[in-house]
């Protein structure tokens, strides 16, 4: 019974991290808040499950990119990117902390390249080289608020979030 309801909760992140992904491919001005909305999502299944939650990061990525047709596949590429580093997250921090800064700066340096090969490859192909400076400097910024904002989310959904939507009880 207990395997059941992990592949049920799982199935259900996996499903709203899609429906959240292809809202972003749709309407493309949310296409990083949909990446970083599906991530908290994930962030969630990585708090219950630990490491299972690396299902839901590859099914979500293969099943949002088969739909791009709908949509751009920047939004699935973007989530790609950006879900890994809540797996990631918990895994840096057991190191010593400044191993663990050391990690967190790799990972954003080359996570904002990434997206910004990504946008350029994708949004703006003849763009100046300076456009392409700032937007780096952009995305560390929103990796940084990022990493804020994963960890005033682990606080409130461990004291409230976990106990309001009732999970305490649905693995109990």
């Amino acid at each position: 019974m207990k395997k059941a309801r992990e592949i049920a909760f799982l199935g259900i992140i996996c499903a709203l991290s899609v429906v959240f992904l292809m809202l972003g491919s749709i309407l493309d001005v949310l296409d990083i808040t949909a990446a970083i909305i599906a991530s908290l999502l994930l962030f969630i299944a990585n708090e219950e499950l630990k490491a299972k939650s690396l299902m839901v990061y590859f099914a979500t990525v293969v099943i949002s990119l088969l739909f791009t047709f709908v949509g751009s596949p920047l939004p699935a590429i973007e989530y790609a990117i950006f879900a890994i580093y809540p797996i990631l997250k918990p895994v840096i921090e057991k190191t010593p902390r400044i191993v663990s800064y050391i990690l967190k700066a790799i990972y954003i340096v080359l996570a904002s390249c990434g997206t910004v090969l990504l946008m350029s490859f994708f949004i703006m192909p003849f763009a100046e080289p300076r456009t392409f400076f700032i937007y780096l400097l952009l995305f560390i910024l929103v990796i940084v608020l990022f990493d804020l904002l994963l960890l005033r989310f682990k606080r409130y959904y461990q004291f409230k979030l976990r106990h309001t939507l009732k999970i305490d009880r649905f693995f109990n």
